[in-house]
C-alpha cells in the first residue's frame, strides 16, 4: 500500500474527546442512499460537537470528515492548508485523490449531474495539464495497488461493529476514516483507470503483443511505448514478474523521457501461456527480448535496462552467458540475488517469500489476499514447533516452488544456473549503475553483484550510488522520512526520474554524466548531510575501530572494551522448545530511531562515550570465538549507535547459520562442545556520523521468532527439524577475546 494510504490509516486520533458520545442512526448496509445519508449525517454531528466543545480537528482528519459531510470548500481550503512543507508524491500535490473527490462532488451539485460524469471531467483536465513525466506517475498517485476490496472489507467491519444510538468519538472516528476510503476509492478507481489509458493513447502509440523465443519458443508478453510522431530512438527496458495494469508505468516513462520504453514480463505472465517459474528463465528470455528489440524499426539499435528487486535481477541474469549485442548499459537497483539474498540470507530461509510466491504464480497477473493470512501463517507455524517444510500443510495450499526452493539449503548449482557465477561476471563489459539502500531489504543481494563483477573484471565501469533508503525508495523517490529517521537534505534525490534517466542519456546520447559520480562508490553519510565519493568499497574507511567483548555486567548489560580483555566466556542460552519467548525478534530496522529497544534478549555490550565525532563507513565484519552445544545454530549480530539524547540508531545487522561461516556452498557442521571461530562480513553497508557522546551497541543473540526458519542444531536439513529435535537449550559460551571491527572514516 503506498505511504499516503499508510499515514491516513494509521494516523493516531487527534482529538480528546474521550468519555464522549455522538449519535449514530444506522442503516443497513445494502441500502446505499441510506447509508449515505446517514455516514454523512454522522460527519455533520462530529463536527457540530466538536465546536460546541471548542475543541480542534487535527487537519488531517478534518478534511475527510468535511468531505463526507458535504462541506466540499471547505475541505478543500483544508486539504490545502496541510500542504505547507508537504512534499506530494512523485511530483502530483499532496491528498490529490482527495481534492478531485471534492472538486468533482461540486461540480455534481453546480452542473446537476451524476458523480461519475463530473469526476471525470475534473480528472480530464487535470491529465490533460500533466506533462508526460507526470502522467506517467499519476495512476500511482490515484489508486490503490488493489486496496479497494481491503478498504471495502475495513470499513465493514467498522460499521458492524459499531451500534446506535449513540457511539463514542473515537469510534466515529474510526468509522468515517474507513467510509471515507471506501467511498473515494470504490467510486474513483475505475474512472483513474479508464481516462488515464484515454491520455496515454491520446500522447503515446501503445503496443501491445506476444513473442517467441527464437531460443526455446518461450512467449513472452511485451508492452511497447512510444512518442507519437518519433523515429527510430534507444529503447528502455523493463523486464519483470509483477504483471498487472500499473506496471505500463515502466514503458511510458523512459517514453516521457526521449526514449521507446519497452515492457516485458515474465513467461507465464500476461499474454504468455507458459508456466510461471520465477528466477530460472530470465538468463535466456532478457537476451531474447533485447535482440527482438534491436530488429525493430522504432530503434536505433541500442537497449538500456532498468527497475529495482526482481527487475534488477532480471536485468544482471541476461548477461549471464553473454552481454546481448545491442545491451549497452543496465542500472539495477535493490538488485534480488536468488540464494544471495532471498529467498534466503546466509543460508537462513526468511518466511516472507512463502507468500511471494502465491503472490506472483497464482495466476497470469498478481494475486492480491489478506496479509492477515500470512501472518496468521507465519504465527501459527512458530506456535506449533512444525518442521519448516510443513508449511503449506498448516497453510493448506500446496507449495511445490517452496519445497524445491528450500531443497537447495546451500548455494549449489541451482541457484548458480540463474545469475553469473564466479568467472561469468568476467565478460559483463558495459556500464552500470547500481543503486541501493542502507535500509534496503536486497541491499546484500546489490552488492553480491556489484562486488562479484569488480572481483572477476576489475577495470569494468561499474558504479555504484547507497544511501539512507529502503528497498521501495531507492528505486523511486524517497520520502523525508524513512521508519522515525528524518532524511538529510543532500539524501533526497529523485532517484527514477532525474538519476536514473541522467545516466542513460550519459551513455546513450553522449550528455555529461550525472555530478553526484564523482568516483566509483558514491554515498551519503547520514547526519552529516553531504556525499562523499570513493574509488571502491574498501577505500569507504581508513581506520578500524575493534572492540572486544567485555565480561563486566552493569545495569543489565556487558562493556565493549577497545583493549583485549583475558580470556573468559559469557553465556547465552537459547531455549528452542519454548514458545512464550523469542529470540533475535526485533533485529529489522523498523524503527531506525528508537527511545528504547530490548535489551533482555541476547548478551547486551555498550562501548564506552566516543571521544570525538566518527564516521562509521561500510560494513562492520566480526569474529566470535565459541563453543555450541549443537552441531549448529542460527545467530545474529545487530549494531545501534546509542545517541547523547538516549536514542537508539539502528545502524546494521547480520543473520546467518554457524555451518556455513566459512562458505555458503559448502555447510560444515561444528563439533559440540569443541571452542570454534566463527568469522561474517557480509553485513549491510551503512555511513553514519556518530557524535562525541555516543556509544556503540552491539547485541549478538540466537535467532528464533516466526520470520525465519529456525535451526535445532542436530545437523540434520533444518527444514526438516522440528520442537522434538529442540531436546536441551542452546548454549553459546562466547569468548570475550571474540572482536567486533567497526570500519571507521577518519577525516583528521
Amino acid at each position: 500500500m503506498k505511504n499516503l494510504l499508510i499515514l491516513l490509516i494509521l494516523v493516531s486520533l487527534s482529538i480528546t474527546l474521550k468519555g464522549q458520545s455522538i449519535k449514530f442512526e444506522k442503516a443497513a448496509l445494502s441500502d446505499t442512499a441510506s447509508l449515505t445519508k446517514a455516514m454523512q449525517n454522522l460527519a455533520k454531528d462530529y463536527l457540530q460537537q466538536s465546536q460546541i466543545k471548542g475543541q480542534n480537528i487535527e487537519p488531517n482528519d478534518l478534511y475527510l470528515i468535511e468531505i463526507l459531510a458535504g462541506k466540499y470548500e471547505r475541505a478543500i481550503k483544508t486539504i490545502q492548508s496541510t500542504r505547507d512543507g508537504v512534499s506530494g508524491q512523485n511530483g502530483h500535490p499532496d491528498k490529490l485523490p482527495y481534492e478531485l473527490f471534492a472538486k468533482a462532488k461540486i461540480k455534481q451539485s453546480e452542473k446537476q449531474t451524476g458523480f461519475e460524469t463530473a469526476y471525470r471531467k475534473v480528472l480530464s483536465d487535470y491529465l490533460e495539464n500533466c506533462s508526460d513525466q507526470l502522467l506517467s506517475s499519476v495512476n500511482i498517485v490515484l489508486t490503490t495497488n488493489d486496496q479497494v476490496a481491503h478498504f471495502t472489507n475495513q470499513f465493514k467491519e467498522n460499521y458492524t461493529k459499531a451500534s446506535g444510538p449513540a457511539i463514542t468519538q473515537e469510534e466515529a472516528l474510526t468509522l468515517l476514516k474507513s467510509y471515507f476510503l471506501y467511498q473515494v476509492f470504490h467510486r474513483t478507481e475505475p474512472i483513474v483507470f479508464g481516462e488515464i489509458k484515454r491520455e496515454q493513447n491520446r500522447r503515446y502509440h501503445i503496443e501491445r503483443k506476444l513473442i517467441i523465443s527464437p531460443i526455446d519458443s518461450a512467449e513472452i508478453s511485451v508492452t511497447v511505448v512510444r512518442k507519437r510522431g518519433t523515429g527510430p530512438l534507444p529503447a528502455i527496458l523493463t523486464f519483470t514478474i509483477y504483471a498487472d495494469s500499473s506496471n505500463i508505468n515502466q514503458a511510458i516513462l523512459p517514453a516521457s523521457k526521449g526514449y521507446v520504453g519497452v515492457l516485458a514480463t515474465s513467461r507465464g505472465k500476461g499474454l504468455s501461456n507458459d508456466s510461471i517459474e520465477p528466477y530460472k528463465h530470465e538468463h535466456n528470455d532478457v537476451y531474447a527480448v533485447i535482440d527482438w528489440i534491436s530488429k525493430q524499426p522504432w530503434n536505433n539499435g541500442k537497449v538500456g535496462m532498468f527497475g529495482g528487486s526482481y527487475n534488477g535481477f532480471a536485468q544482471w541474469a541476461s548477461m549471464k552467458d553473454s552481454v546481448p549485442p545491442a545491451l549497452k548499459t543496465i542500472v539495477p537497483c535493490v538488485s534480488a540475488a536468488p540464494g544471495i539474498d532471498v529467498p534466503m540470507e546466509n543460508n537462513i530461509f526468511y518466511n516472507f517469500p512463502y507468500k511471494w510466491i502465491s503472490y506472483v504464480t497464482a495466476n497470469k497477473y498478481l494475486y492480491h489476499t489478506d496479509f492477515q493470512r500470512w501472518n496468521n501463517l507465519q504465527n501459527a507455524w512458530f506456535q506449533s514447533g512444525a518442521p519448516y517444510n510443513k508449511m503449506d500443510s498448516i497453510d493448506g495450499t500446496p507449495n511445490p516452488l517452496f519445497h524445491e526452493w528450500i531443497s537447495h539449503p546451500s548455494y549449489d548449482s541451482y541457484w548458480q544456473s540463474m545469475i553469473p557465477y564466479k568467472d561469468e561476471f568476467a565478460h559483463i563489459n558495459i556500464p552500470i549503475l547500481n543503486i541501493t539502500g542502507y535500509y534496503d531489504d536486497g541491499q546484500r543481494g546489490a552488492m553480491y553483484y556489484y562486488n562479484q563483477h569488480l572481483k572477476y573484471n576489475p577495470d569494468a565501469e561499474d558504479y555504484l550510488v547507497i544511501g539512507p533508503w529502503d528497498h521501495w525508495g531507492a528505486q523511486t523517490t524517497p520520502g523525508a522520512n524513512l521508519r522515525g529517521y528524518q532524511l538529510d537534505k543532500a539524501a533526497q534525490i529523485d532517484i527514477q526520474n532525474q538519476l536514473i534517466f541522467d545516466w542513460f542519456d550519459y551513455i546513450l546520447k553522449g550528455k555529461k554524466k550525472p555530478a553526484i559520480l564523482k568516483d566509483k562508490v558514491n554515498f551519503e553519510v547520514m547526519g552529516a548531510n553531504k556525499w562523499m565519493h570513493k574509488p571502491s568499497v574498501a577505500a569507504m574507511s581508513n581506520e578500524t575501530d575493534t572492540f572486544y567483548l567485555g565480561s563486566h555486567q552493569s545495569n543489565g548489560h556487558y562493556t565493549l572494551l577497545s583493549k583485549k580483555p583475558q580470556k573468559e566466556y559469557l553465556n547465552l542460552q537459547v531455549d528452542l522448545a519454548d514458545r512464550t519467548k523469542q529470540n533475535n525478534a526485533d533485529y529489522y530496522p523498523w524503527p531506525i530511531v528508537a527511545d528504547s529497544i530490548n535489551l533482555n534478549d541476547g548478551l547486551v555490550f555498550i562501548s564506552k562515550p566516543f571521544q570525538k565525532d566518527k564516521i562509521m563507513n561500510g560494513s562492520f565484519t566480526g569474529e566470535l570465538t565459541i563453543v555450541s552445544n549443537k552441531k549448529d545454530f542460527d545467530y545474529s549480530v545487530t549494531l545501534y549507535e546509542l545517541t547523547p539524547e538516549g536514542k537508539y540508531f539502528h545502524l546494521s545487522y547480520y543473520i546467518g547459520r554457524a555451518s556455513y561461516a566459512k562458505s555458503r556452498e559448502i555447510r560444515e557442521l561444528l563439533t559440540p562442545n569443541k571452542e570454534t571461530t566463527i568469522t561474517f562480513d557480509n553485513t549491510r553497508i551503512v555511513s553514519k556520523k556518530m557524535s562525541k557522546g555516543s556509544r556503540l551497541v552491539v547485541i549478538i543473540n540466537g535467532n528464533k521468532n516466526p520470520y525465519a526458519q529456525i535451526n535445532y542444531g542436530t545437523g540434520k536439513d533444518v527444514s526438516t527439524e522440528s520442537i522434538e529435535d529442540a531436546n536441551a537449550p542452546l548454549l553459546l559460551k562466547i569468548s570475550t577475546d571474540s572482536k567486533i571491527n567497526i570500519p571507521i572514516w577518519n577525516e583528521e
